[in-house]
């Protein structure tokens, strides 16, 4: 069997914290951006090198320190003064759901004796943003897609922003249909088969969003392919890599990804079909019903 085509790793092979930041051929260049990087003290950086068609390539990954992917306070004033300062209240209720989520996902995984790294700081300053681009007012199913798409496309969070927004969803269901609740989606370093398409999908999706530019020049320097961490692999010649607009054509694709997997999947295992015909009612009333139910 004729060995695959090489692929650039896009998390480092010896630590998967790392993602994959630059790519250069020439070392002087590698010791420039190097520098630059760990100008930052907050980020790490590790540099790997491999040949592909006889040529030395230089492939610089970098990670955030654990310590500076959470925001952190002195008092309790402080964080009463963050919040008000940039949350309105239906936010802060939306919020705390997110917060909610992301630390019992934490928890689940340390009672799983599983270590939970971080790759990003955290930016909960983004929730009202993704709040904002979220079209209100329309069917149920299509703003619980939006919410969903929203939340993965920015990725606020330092990791689980995939089981993080589905938790955001399943709120969203339930606050019009409290049986309305997601089942369990995979354990600690898997999928169940009834979602794993979709999460599949969706990181090949932000792979090609986020990393486009790079990806090209992969491929300049002799690579046919990318591989994520979780195996997945995306094959250049499949891909338009000198395509002009990434971020808008890359998130267009993933909300109607997202969609097909709400009506088509998410109703079905939650069995709530009916909500395709119920209209949400704002945020402000999403917010109103998380207050109520606190």
């Amino acid at each position: 069997m004729a060995d695959a085509p090489p692929a650039v790793q896009l998390h480092h092979p010896a630590d998967s914290r790392f993602s994959l930041a630059f790519i250069t051929d020439e070392k002087t260049e590698r010791v420039r951006k190097a520098q630059v990087l760990t100008e930052d003290p907050d980020i790490e950086v590790v540099i790997r090198e491999e040949t592909i068609g006889g040529n030395q390539l230089y492939l610089l990954y970098t990670k955030t320190r654990f310590d500076a992917a959470y925001q952190s306070f002195e008092t309790t004033e402080e964080v009463l003064e963050w919040l008000d300062e940039h949350f309105s209240d239906a936010d802060k209720q939306i919020l705390f759901v997110v917060i909610n989520a992301f630390d019992g996902i934490i928890s689940e995984t340390e009672d799983a004796n599983g270590t939970f790294s971080t790759y990003k700081s955290m930016d909960l300053e983004a929730i009202p943003t993704i709040l904002n681009n979220v079209e209100w007012r329309q069917s149920v199913p299509e703003v619980g897609a939006q919410l969903l798409s929203q939340f993965i496309l920015t990725h606020p969070m330092p990791n689980t922003n995939h089981r993080t927004g589905l938790s955001l969803l399943d709120r969203y269901l339930t606050s019009y249909d409290p049986s309305a609740t997601l089942p369990a989606t995979g354990e600690e370093g898997q999928w169940y088969d009834w979602i794993k398409e979709y999460i599949y999908d969706s990181k090949q999706l932000l792979t090609l969003r986020n990393n486009l530019q790079l990806l090209y020049w992969a491929h300049q320097y002799g690579y046919e392919a990318v591989e994520r961490k979780e195996g997945i692999r995306i094959e250049f010649s499949a891909v338009d890599l000198e395509r002009s607009d990434p971020w808008d054509y890359y998130a267009d694709r993933h909300l109607d990804l997202t969609r097909e997997f709400v009506v088509s999947t998410v109703l079905e295992q939650v069995g709530a079909s009916h909500l395709r015909e119920r209209t949400d009612d704002g945020k402000r009333a999403f917010a109103d019903r998380l207050r109520a139910t606190r």
